[in-house]
């Protein structure tokens, strides 16, 4: 019953998608070939990066190391602009310095 149902919706949205797909210029071909990227950049694609199994890989790996990289550099801008002057980087610890000049004085003392 519940893959049913699934099935339903995802045969609606298919056919509603259908129209849409038309308009923003896609390669529509009746109901099963639907796609929004032209067919010049997806046999492009194929040629240089998805024919052989590790030139895909690499990419995917590659792609996993850029978006890491590009999301781990906001992330910590974003922490490091919230919590500016609460993190121990950037707390100001001159503020914070005790005059020393008491035990100086009882050193000389003796």
């Amino acid at each position: 019953l519940f893959m049913a149902a699934v099935v339903m919706i995802f045969s609606s949205l298919r056919h509603r998608a259908a129209p849409l797909a038309s308009r923003l210029g896609g390669n529509v071909v009746g109901r099963r070939n639907m796609t929004v990227l032209p067919k010049s950049f997806l046999q492009g694609f194929y040629n240089n990066v998805a024919k052989t199994n590790s030139t895909y890989i690499l990419f995917i790996f590659g792609g996993l190391i850029v978006g890491e990289t590009i999301f781990g550099t906001v992330t910590d801008s974003i922490w490091a602009g919230k919590n500016n002057g609460k993190t121990y980087d950037t707390v100001d610890w001159s503020a914070f310095a005790e005059d020393d000049d008491d035990e100086e004085e009882e050193e000389d003392d003796e």
